[in-house]
C-alpha cells in the first residue's frame, strides 16, 4: 500500500512538472510574443513615431510559425500570414480623422482595444490583429501547458479578414464599419496607459457605432444607435421592429465567409422611423475576427470538431451550418423565426447576383500585394464555390431557424 500511494506521488510530481512548471521556465518565445514590456521596448527602438514615417514593414507575429510536426498535430491554419512581413501604413493618431484623443481601455479578454474621440466628437476603436487566446482559460489552467496550445490556435485566424469583409459588405448594401490596418508607433506623447498596451501592435481602426454617429451618413443617418440587448427588449415590449430581412442578408454573408462567431455582441443596431411612426432597426456589422477562419486542417483539430462544431473553416465545402450557426442561436430564434422559405432563397439569389466575379476579385484584393499573389485568386475562387451553394445552405439555415421542421 505504501509503495503505491508513493509511486502515485512521484507520478503526481511528474505530471505537475511537465503541466505546470516546465510551460512556464522554458517559455522565451511565448514571453518574446505576448509580453507587453517587450513589445513597448521593440517599438521605441524601431518604431518610433519621430523616425518611423508614414508606412513600414512589420511581421504580425513570430509565434505561430511552427515546423510540420506542430503543423501536423494543430493545423497549418494561417501560420505564413502572421510571420510573413507586409508594409502596413503608420498611425498618426494627431492627423487621422482629424485628429483623435483617448478615452478609455476596453476589450474582451481576448483583444486589446482602445476608445478614441476625433476632434469632431465622433468614437472610434483600435482593436489588436493579434488574440490572446490563453486569456478566455480559467486561471488554474492559464499558467499550465494548456495555455501555449491555446495560444497558438489563434493561427487559425486570417489577420486581413476584417478588410475583405468590409469590401463584400459594401457590396451587399448592408451597413457596417470600415475597418483600416494600421501600425501604433511609439509616440512619447501619448497618454502613458494606452502606449504601453498598444505602442508596437498591428491594430485595427473603426468607427465605434454609438450615440455620437446618430444622424450620420455613414451608418444611413440613424435616429439612434443601440446594443444588440437593447434592440430584443424594444421588440419584447413592441416598441421596435427589426429589418429581418436585411438580417437575413447579414447572415447568409456570414456564412458565406465562413464567420461562425456572430453573437449579439458583433452588431450594433440603427434605429429609424418610417413612414407611420414605427421605430424599425437595422443591424450594423461589426467584428470579423472569424471571418475566412482556417482551423479543421490538423489532427487535434478534427477531435475539438467533434466536441464544438461551431469553429467552423473557409472550404469549398460549408461543412455543418448548425455550426456557423450555433453562436448566434439566440439572435437568429428572434429575428428570424417568421420569415418564410420563399425570402431564404431570394436574399440568396440577391447575393448570388450581387457578387459577381469581377467584384469577388475586387473584394480580395484587399489583401496586401505580397499576400494577395498567393491567397487572393485562391480565396476568391473559395468564395465563388460557397456562393454556387448558398441557395441550398439558405434551406438547411432555414430548417435551423425553425427547429429543424420541413419548409
Amino acid at each position: 500500500m505504501k509503495k503505491s500511494v508513493r509511486i502515485f506521488s512521484y507520478v503526481l510530481i511528474v505530471l505537475v512538472i511537465l503541466f505546470y512548471i516546465l510551460p512556464n521556465i522554458f517559455n522565451t518565445r511565448e514571453e518574446k510574443a505576448f509580453s507587453s514590456e517587450a513589445r513597448v521596448e521593440k517599438a521605441m527602438a524601431g518604431f518610433d513615431i519621430l523616425h518611423v514615417g508614414d508606412s513600414t514593414n512589420v511581421v504580425l507575429s513570430e509565434f505561430y510559425d511552427r515546423g510540420p510536426f506542430i503543423r501536423y498535430l494543430f493545423g497549418k491554419h494561417y501560420r505564413d500570414l502572421w510571420s510573413r512581413e507586409i508594409k502596413v501604413p503608420v498611425l498618426h493618431l494627431d492627423t487621422v480623422h482629424g485628429g483623435l484623443e483617448f478615452l478609455e481601455m476596453g476589450g474582451g479578454q481576448q483583444t486589446v482595444s482602445a476608445e478614441f474621440r476625433s476632434h469632431d466628437g465622433y468614437t472610434y476603436t483600435l482593436r489588436s490583429v493579434d488574440k490572446d487566446q490563453a486569456q478566455a482559460l480559467p486561471l488554474f489552467l492559464r499558467y499550465s501547458a494548456i495555455r501555449p496550445l491555446f495560444r497558438d490556435q489563434a493561427a487559425a485566424l486570417n489577420p486581413f479578414a476584417a478588410l475583405i469583409a468590409h469590401q463584400l459588405e459594401e457590396k451587399a448594401g448592408i451597413l457596417h464599419t470600415q475597418p483600416r490596418m494600421y501600425l501604433i508607433p511609439y509616440d512619447s506623447t501619448m497618454n502613458e496607459t494606452p502606449l504601453y498596451h498598444v505602442a508596437g501592435r498591428v491594430m485595427i481602426l473603426e468607427e465605434e457605432p454609438d450615440s455620437t454617429w446618430v444622424g450620420n451618413i455613414a451608418f444611413a443617418s440613424p435616429q439612434k444607435i443601440i446594443s444588440s440587448k437593447e434592440m430584443l427588449s424594444g421588440l419584447s415590449s413592441n416598441e421596435l421592429t427589426a429589418d429581418s430581412l436585411e438580417y437575413l442578408k447579414c447572415r447568409l454573408l456570414d456564412m458565406l465567409m465562413s464567420d461562425w462567431d456572430r453573437h449579439g455582441g458583433q452588431w450594433k443596431w440603427a434605429v429609424f422611423s418610417n413612414s407611420t411612426g414605427q421605430s424599425i432597426c437595422r443591424p450594423i456589422a461589426m467584428d470579423r475576427d472569424m471571418a475566412f477562419y482556417q482551423f479543421n486542417d490538423g489532427l487535434m483539430n478534427k477531435f475539438a470538431l467533434l466536441i464544438n462544431n461551431k469553429f467552423q473553416s473557409f472550404d469549398r465545402s460549408y461543412g455543418q451550418v448548425s455550426g456557423l450557426a450555433k453562436n448566434s442561436a439566440e439572435l437568429d430564434a428572434m429575428l428570424l423565426k417568421n420569415i418564410p422559405l420563399r425570402a431564404f432563397t431570394q436574399q440568396s439569389l440577391e447575393l448570388q447576383k450581387t457578387f459577381t466575379d469581377t467584384v469577388i476579385q475586387s473584394a480580395f484584393k484587399a489583401y496586401p500585394q505580397g499576400i494577395y499573389d498567393e491567397y487572393g485568386h485562391k480565396h476568391a475562387n473559395i468564395f465563388k464555390d460557397r456562393l454556387h451553394q448558398l441557395d441550398s445552405i439558405a434551406v438547411e439555415f432555414y430548417k435551423l431557424t425553425k427547429g429543424n421542421r420541413k419548409p
